[in-house]
């Protein structure tokens, strides 16, 4: 009976079933050969993230600042309202605490072998697989993401981080050896990575999971310690995410102390900026990413600053939309799009432009809002995570509307019949958008589909690059080559053919250009950006050859100094043979010889 239902499962999935049993025992293999231990470890997870919890009060008005309790953070769930608990902000202070403490943690720590670091990675990579369930509640109640969402922005990208980390990271810093030059081919020249020293991560709210342990993961790596600053949106679940790492650290015999978290108003991000850590990753707007390299530039402290997105997905005329239009939907609408690579402007193409609109309609107006811990899996949007950006979303919409553009479905908040004061927006569809309008301009961050039509690829590429940021975008072809050459068009850091922020998972750079901000994290250029990048020079074979200064150059320099130069340019870099000949013989005479 087993048998048969198995056989009746791979007849309609057979490839699919092969290529998922292969990767399967790949990864099994892969991780029985592997050498480095893993160290169990475990965290009490709050009561509060249980699915069906109800034991919040119900805030009238659910906002992060409290007036009777000011420097206090207010955390509620977004998609219930409901108050979860109140928490002293962080102030200047702290964040000289928290500095003193991870370098006096990470002077032992950048001494760890490759091997003690990656078996800390791999007992995190262990109790995320096995926790998963319990990360994804406390993401959830914090933002009001839903629980898929959750699975794959918080748990999938994390645990690839940390496997390419683990398999790649070593390589990736390890010292790179370079040609050495033509006129000193007994020097041996290498680059060498070390560690930054404490470097501060100031990350958003849209994804709080991964968006702390990504860059903890690297500055780890890395041999560095580090300042995790997040926002008062999600100072809740950092209290759970902390312990994760810090018991992981613990537990594998090394100092805690080395990961510090920090959260509080926009105060103590500018006290962290100027505090003296010696690099920073920014995550956020390009308002706050401004004022972040202002700070900085006081102490000259490296930043790498992603500043969000207006990514498109050019739809050409040969797409094919089955497969198409389910991975641009994800695309807009996961975490209610609040996405720093969320798509928020689709270009398609005029012959298939009316379909397109028509089928995704019909799929937009069937999506289900609400609290996904309390609903279960019946929720396809979550809530919105800030407070008052409704009034902006509307606003962006109704512009949109009086200047020619066609509100198909939503464009107005989300009221839930069972959470009266939760933050919710009806997934909405815009149709017949231009440049010009500000909605093309603005990153909107939110459930809205902008739909802008166009006739030629030359058209394409320019609605694409009409808008100030530069982050990643997306074509959708049926042939290879020629969005491989619009790809090279585009005006941005990252572009996924037939998908949406595939580039992200296959640990390539991450960052943009623009409005988007400058600098890289992600894959071996992202781990490198976590390190003083240092040049050195050795000697081939230090007992026989070194650098010796020629007589005509000592000084006081002779007055055939520079011909001698000239001729040993002339030696090493002519085209001549009969040139090189005579250019060495004046060398040998000194640089008397003249041609």
């Amino acid at each position: 009976m087993t048998l048969a239902i198995i056989l009746e499962y791979i007849r309609p999935h057979g490839t699919i079933f092969i290529i998922s049993a292969f990767v399967t025992l790949f990864v099994i293999i892969a991780f029985k050969l592997s050498e480095d231990k893993v160290v169990e470890f475990s965290v009490s997870v709050p009561a509060e993230a249980k699915p069906g919890w109800n034991g919040g009060k119900i805030l009238d008005k659910p906002n992060l600042k409290d007036p009777k309790n000011l420097g206090y953070i207010q955390c509620y769930d977004p998609a219930t309202g409901q108050l979860l608990d109140i928490i002293k902000a962080h102030t200047e202070k702290d964040v000289s605490e928290a500095l003193r403490k991870a370098r006096n943690a990470q002077k032992k720590w950048a001494q760890t072998s490759f091997a003690e670091r990656r078996t800390v990675l791999k007992s995190l990579l262990n109790f995320i697989v096995k926790n998963q369930e319990e990360i994804c509640w406390v993401s959830c109640r914090d933002t009001g993401k839903t629980f898929v969402d959750a699975k794959f922005g918080e748990i999938m990208v994390t645990c690839e981080k940390i496997r390419w980390t683990i398999k790649n990271g070593e390589k990736a810093i390890s010292p790179q050896y370079r040609e050495s030059p033509m006129i000193m081919p007994y020097k041996v020249p290498k680059i060498v990575f070390e560690p930054l020293g404490v470097v501060a991560a100031l990350i958003s709210w849209n994804y709080p999971f991964h968006n702390s342990f990504g860059p903890i993961i690297s500055a780890l790596f890395a041999g560095n310690g580090i300042l995790v600053k997040c926002s008062e949106q999600v100072a809740w679940s950092m209290n759970y995410f902390s312990q994760i790492i810090k018991n992981c650290l613990a537990q594998c015999g090394h100092d805690p102390d080395v990961v510090q978290f920090l959260c509080g108003f926009p105060d103590c991000g500018e006290a962290l900026v100027r505090s003296g850590v010696d690099g920073i990753t920014f995550i956020g707007s390009p308002q706050v990413g401004r004022k972040v390299m202002q700070s900085a530039s006081a102490t000259l402290t490296p930043c790498i600053l992603e500043l969000g997105g207006k990514d498109c997905a050019i739809i050409r005329h040969d797409a094919n939309l089955d497969r198409t239009i389910p991975i641009v939907l994800r695309g807009v609408f996961q975490n209610s799009g609040q996405n720093c690579i969320g798509l928020e402007r689709i270009i398609v193409h005029e012959k298939l432009h009316d379909e397109f609109v028509k089928r995704v309609y019909d799929k937009v107006k069937l999506m289900r809002v609400g609290c996904s811990l309390n609903d279960e899996d019946r929720v396809d949007v979550g809530a919105i995570t800030m407070s008052d950006q409704s009034e902006r979303i509307t606003a962006l919409i109704k512009s949109a509307v009086s200047a020619g553009a066609t509100l198909v479905h939503g464009g107005h908040p989300y009221f839930h019949p069972n959470y009266k004061t939760a933050q919710y927006y009806t997934p909405t569809l815009l149709t017949n958008v231009t440049s010009k309008m500000e909605i093309s301009q603005t990153e909107v961050f939110a459930p809205v589909m902008v739909i802008m039509k166009f006739k030629t690829d030359e058209e394409a590429i320019e609605i694409a690059n009409s808008a100030p940021y530069g982050l990643g975008n997306s074509i959708f072809t049926s042939n290879q080559d020629e969005g491989d050459l619009m790809a090279r068009k585009l005006k941005c850091g990252m572009v996924g053919v037939n998908d949406f922020g595939v580039t992200y998972m296959c640990n390539l750079p991450f960052g943009g250009v623009g409005g988007s901000g400058f600098g890289r994290f992600g894959g071996v250029e992202g781990m490198r950006s976590q390190c003083l990048m240092k040049s050195v020079a050795l000697d081939r074979y230090p007992s026989l050859i070194q650098t010796t200064i020629p007589q005509a150059l000592n000084y006081p320099i002779s007055t055939n100094g520079s011909m001698f130069v000239n001729s040993l340019i002339r030696a090493i870099y002519g085209n001549s043979l009969v040139d090189k000949i005579k250019a060495s013989i004046t060398m040998i005479q000194g640089g008397k010889r003249k041609f």
